[in-house]
């Protein structure tokens, strides 16, 4: 990979020097990444903001289970390996949303019409026939239609800013 490779997406900097892409290799050698090995699911959306219901960008999710009840998603802005973390979403059940006081419960969304309407998939894999990919697309988005999410989104690609922002933006899709 040379290092022109490693800027995508006109976010703002500098190529990585040799010096970094050689720490980033020694690093990955040497060091655990356990938390995102675990990550089991790449769904693809479109959020869309609370505050501004004509905006929406499409969204990457790389989701890892808790466990049956919570799932955490981190949100990049493509599937590339060089993409940006836009977004986190935390995923729970039905069960645990039922638990949440009602103020609470404004802060979060139904995945109901983004799995029906199509808005919500799970990409194919290469290598895979398609009837089996089909199956278990259908198995996950017949968990994901039941949970609900909580989005918090803070580097707004859609509008061409080159840094994330402080301050975060809630979305939520209907």
């Amino acid at each position: 990979m040379n290092a022109t490779e490693n800027v995508t997406n006109e976010a703002q900097g500098n190529p990585l020097p040799p010096k970094s892409q050689v720490l980033e290799t020694g690093a990955v050698v040497g060091q655990s990444f356990d938390p995102v090995k675990q990550i089991c699911a790449h769904l693809n959306a479109f959020h869309v903001y609370v505050s501004d219901p004509k905006r929406c960008v499409e969204v990457n999710h790389y989701c890892s289970h808790l466990n049956e009840d919570v799932r955490q998603c981190l949100i990049y802005d493509t599937p590339a390996p060089n993409a940006r973390l836009i977004s986190v979403e935390y995923m729970i059940s039905a069960n645990l949303y039922k638990t949440l006081d009602p103020e609470e419960r404004k802060l979060w969304h139904s995945h109901v019409f983004e799995v029906k309407s199509g808005m919500l998939i799970m990409p194919g894999s290469e290598g895979l026939p398609t009837g089996i990919w089909e199956e278990a697309e259908t198995k996950e988005m017949e968990d994901v239609v039941g949970i609900y999410g909580k989005t918090y989104h803070f580097w707004q690609v859609d509008r061409g800013d080159k840094l994330e922002e402080i301050s975060c933006r809630w979305v939520c899709r209907s």
